[in-house]
């Protein structure tokens, strides 16, 4: 079984940014270490996606949601 520390040593691995979260956060606290370490010493790279949440551009609030597949309308109304 590969560990999830082996896959982040893999050279050509495509991964998406919410799979390397996920695989670092399975690591020990002495898996975290060696990993900084290799990072320190450039001996790998793991790239982070430098494009963040806009919630002006990228959130779209509408007056609609779905609940158990029906679409709901939303009043703030009370």
């Amino acid at each position: 079984m590969v560990t999830p520390l082996e896959i982040l040593r893999w050279k050509h691995v495509a991964l998406t940014a919410t799979e390397k979260r996920l695989l670092i956060s399975k690591l020990t606290l002495d898996e975290k270490r060696f990993l900084g370490n290799l990072l320190i010493d450039n001996e790998i790279n793991i790239e982070s996606d430098i494009e963040e949440l806009d919630p002006e551009n990228d959130l779209n609030y509408n007056k609609t949601t779905y609940q158990d597949g029906l679409e709901v309308f939303i009043s703030n109304k009370e």
